[in-house]
């Protein structure tokens, strides 16, 4: 049989193991311990994170052309951050006042946050009521710009659609539009959302917009947001799918075009004693064909004559090279 260790013995093994291995061990197991907040948890890899912020930079740039060609005026819009909060941290970052769209993305999810902070929906406004500058005053919005702002809320549905095609397909839909900040009750205040800030300018206006999704509807469609899935969609499909939104941006694009039936040249003097009645000759045909410009390139030449009671062009000839270089 063994000999039993003396007290003593067993004291000294005792206070030698807190010495070395005992210490150590408590310090790895202390190293492994990690907080985690689970009113706030973090719902999406760093890969993840990448993905969101290659879709939502897509779409700020999308919409920026899209909406620069409709309030016919230079437009940035920069993507600040993909960031992960709750309903209530989201709802007390938003100012009083603002413009909150509840939508439908069917199928990802049945309700998410189209949000204008109030300067640039004032901006908005402004423009798309024919204005040619700037008020820089931001009141409170009226009915009658709420529905005006549907034009730019219906733009950037239309962009956000587009930017997540290559992941997932979704049809959005208009629920609710207020400036009310007792209608903002739409999500509990503890829900995990992701929220996508953006960064506006409109001239010397500078404002806010963002999205704000429910993180468990994003967490449905995570298989789709890998990295390299993401990156390779895109490559297949950037000249295709990037000409084709280009050009959509520009297909409403007003543009001045006018004919030129002819020109001649005359003195200082015989334009000083112009009079009415007087006749000018140009050095055309009565049946020759007119210069029809859009803007300033001249791009077809055409016939005049009458469609109905106007006067019209019949476009005869396509001119090599309209558009230039």
């Amino acid at each position: 049989m063994a000999e039993a260790l003396s007290q003593s013995e067993i004291d000294a093994l005792v206070s030698a193991y807190k010495e070395t291995g005992g210490k150590e061990m408590s310090q790895e197991a202390e190293k492994e311990v990690r907080l985690y907040d689970f009113a706030r948890p973090d719902k999406f890899s760093k890969e993840h994170l990448k993905s969101l912020n290659i879709i939502h930079s897509k779409h700020g740039a999308s919409f920026a052309v899209s909406l620069a060609s409709k309030l016919r005026t230079p437009i940035q819009v920069d993507l600040l951050a993909v960031d992960q909060l709750t309903y209530r941290e989201y709802c007390a970052s938003v100012p009083d006042g603002t413009l909150f769209a509840e939508v439908s993305l069917d199928p990802l999810t049945a309700t998410a946050i189209f949000e204008f902070n109030p300067a640039l929906a004032c901006a908005c406004v402004d423009l798309l009521a024919g204005g040619t500058t700037i008020s820089g005053i931001v009141g409170e919005l009226t009915e009658i710009d709420k529905r005006i702002m549907r034009q730019v809320l219906d733009l950037a549905l239309k962009k956000y659609t587009e930017a997540w095609s290559a992941c997932v397909a979704f049809t959005p839909n208009v629920v609710a539009v207020s400036t009310d900040n007792n209608s903002r009750q739409i999500l509990l205040p503890s829900e995990a959302v992701l929220v996508c800030g953006y960064e506006v300018s409109i001239g010397e206006c500078v404002s806010m917009m963002s999205i704000c999704i429910p993180a468990a509807a994003v967490e449905a469609v995570l298989p789709a947001l890998t990295l390299g899935r993401t990156l390779n969609a895109q490559g297949r499909r950037f000249d295709s799918t990037s000409s084709i939104a280009l050009r959509k941006a520009f297909d409403d694009v007003q543009v001045e075009c006018h004919a030129l039936l002819g020109s001649t040249e005359l003195s200082l003097n015989d334009i000083a004693s112009l009079q009415v009645g007087d006749l000018i000759c140009l050095p055309k045909k009565a049946d020759a064909q007119a210069e029809l410009w859009i803007e300033n390139v001249l791009a077809f030449s055409a016939v005049p004559g009458l469609a109905g009671k106007n006067l019209a062009l019949k476009i005869a000839k396509t001119l090599e090279k309209p558009f230039g270089d």
